[in-house]
């Protein structure tokens, strides 16, 4: 692992201003209410996790495989349309967008 860089701010941190004069301070963004739920990020680390598994797999010679994974992905579905993810994110693999009906 690389050591971290002088100033350099660790994780997902956003610029909060300070008084006229005083540097800028790094917040978490927990603390700001701007951190996605634990149900977002998983919902979406876990879509493009089985997307990726499933563009891998040969569909003629694993079958099995690519149903489950693509079975995993239309679960998913309405997690990413309740956190709106679909509504800001284009799916370019046009199987994907038909399991998924975007």
């Amino acid at each position: 692992m690389y050591p971290s860089q002088p100033g350099a701010p660790e994780g997902r941190h956003a610029a909060v201003p300070g008084l006229p004069g005083q540097p800028t301070r790094m917040v978490g963004l927990n603390s700001m209410g701007g951190s996605p739920s634990s149900t977002q990020v998983n919902a979406l680390a876990s879509f493009v996790t089985y997307v990726k598994a499933m563009e891998a797999l040969d569909r003629n010679h694993f079958p099995d495989e690519y149903a489950i994974h693509s079975d995993r992905i239309k679960e998913l579905k309405p997690f990413l349309r309740a956190h709106g993810i679909l509504d800001v994110m284009e799916i370019k693999n046009p199987e994907v967008a038909a399991i998924i009906g975007s």
